[in-house]
């Protein structure tokens, strides 16, 4: 094997990947942003952040409450959510009950799971065109 088909076969840089998983954590979306992928991040983002922001109109900031199993499904729509949980819980000493709660806590839940998949999509479509670069 010659050096220049040697360097033809690296690991696609794991930085960028990193990156690319963590932005879109941070902020939905811009995971798919940073690789070009501008329409699916804006749809990603409004989509995600629509249907976080209504579960929380529905069921009150209090929905996010590092107390429930549904909190772990939360986190992963952003950390930020965890301040979100420090502001209900021990700044304002907030409580929600009943249905409204329920359906608040499932729709922040199920975005929360969205948003890992769309991190997952991200960083596979970048490893993608790594890939396709280097076979170039």
């Amino acid at each position: 094997m010659t050096q220049a088909t040697a360097g033809k076969f690296r690991l696609p840089s794991f930085g960028f990947l990193f990156l690319v998983g963590v932005l879109g954590w941070w902020i939905p979306g811009a995971g798919h942003w940073i690789i070009g992928e501008r329409k699916r991040a804006a749809i990603i983002f409004i989509s995600l952040m629509f249907a976080f922001v209504l579960g929380i109109y529905i069921g009150s900031i209090a929905v996010i409450d590092a107390g429930t199993p549904w909190y772990w499904a939360q986190f992963l729509a952003s950390p930020g959510v965890a301040y979100l949980a420090h502001l209900s819980g021990s700044v304002y000493h907030l409580d929600s009950f009943g249905k409204p709660r329920e359906i608040g806590e499932i729709y922040t839940g199920i975005t929360g799971m969205l948003n890992l998949l769309c991190v997952v999509n991200a960083v596979y479509l970048a490893h993608c065109i790594n890939v396709k670069e280097r076979n170039k």
